[in-house]
């Protein structure tokens, strides 16, 4: 019969620290990337038009956040597993950041395609708001007028944020994976 896991209270070797602070690390930067701005969608020269997308108002940030989530908490609970579910949890923490970093770098490499000012319900809100029109007419004008007016999409910093905190995260997921392997192969006692 094996014995309980419980929180090892040992003096931590530097792999287990560099371990924990890696993938703790990539998590809260995943997290706070998610409420940083994803994108900007605008107006060239219509300064109150422009409007800012979190990553929490966008799919992509919410993935990010959930990842940088589960990543916080199973680093935690890989600390007070056995060497068994640990290994089996820092696969878990890798396929997570590694799912942030995707989805954050996709979606930096290709939300300028994805996104323009005509798509934006708030820019179109505010310019139904400033002419009086119909959402109709102001998204067939603004389809219409959009390059003479500047259109532009701009990707903020959160994506490249997430990306960064994922890439940490798969590290520190990699690095605990080592640790769970160390401690668990049999340590061998100098010969007397």
């Amino acid at each position: 019969m094996g014995t309980a896991p419980r929180l090892d209270a040992s003096r931590a070797s530097t792999l287990r620290v560099a371990a924990f602070a890696l993938t703790a690390a990539g998590a809260l930067v995943m997290g706070v990337a998610s409420v940083l701005t994803w994108i900007t969608v605008g107006l060239a020269d219509q300064l109150s038009v422009p409007t800012k997308s979190p990553g929490t108002d966008l799919s992509a940030g919410l993935i990010a956040l959930v990842c940088a989530v589960v990543v916080l908490v199973l680093v935690i609970v890989s600390r007070l597993v056995s060497n068994r579910a640990r290994r089996v949890i820092a696969v878990v923490i890798i396929a997570a950041a590694a799912a942030a970093t995707a989805i954050a770098g996709w979606f930096a490499l290709a939300a300028a395609d994805h996104y323009s000012p005509v798509d934006d319900d708030t820019l179109v809100g505010a310019l139904v708001a400033a002419t009086g029109k119909s959402v109709d007419q102001v998204r067939r004008a603004l389809a219409q007028i959009v390059d003479q007016l500047g259109g532009y999409t701009h990707i903020g910093p959160g994506p490249w944020v997430a990306v960064a905190g994922g890439l940490a995260a798969i590290a520190g997921g990699v690095l605990t994976l080592r640790w769970a392997n160390r401690s668990s192969e049999p340590t061998q006692l100098p010969p007397h």
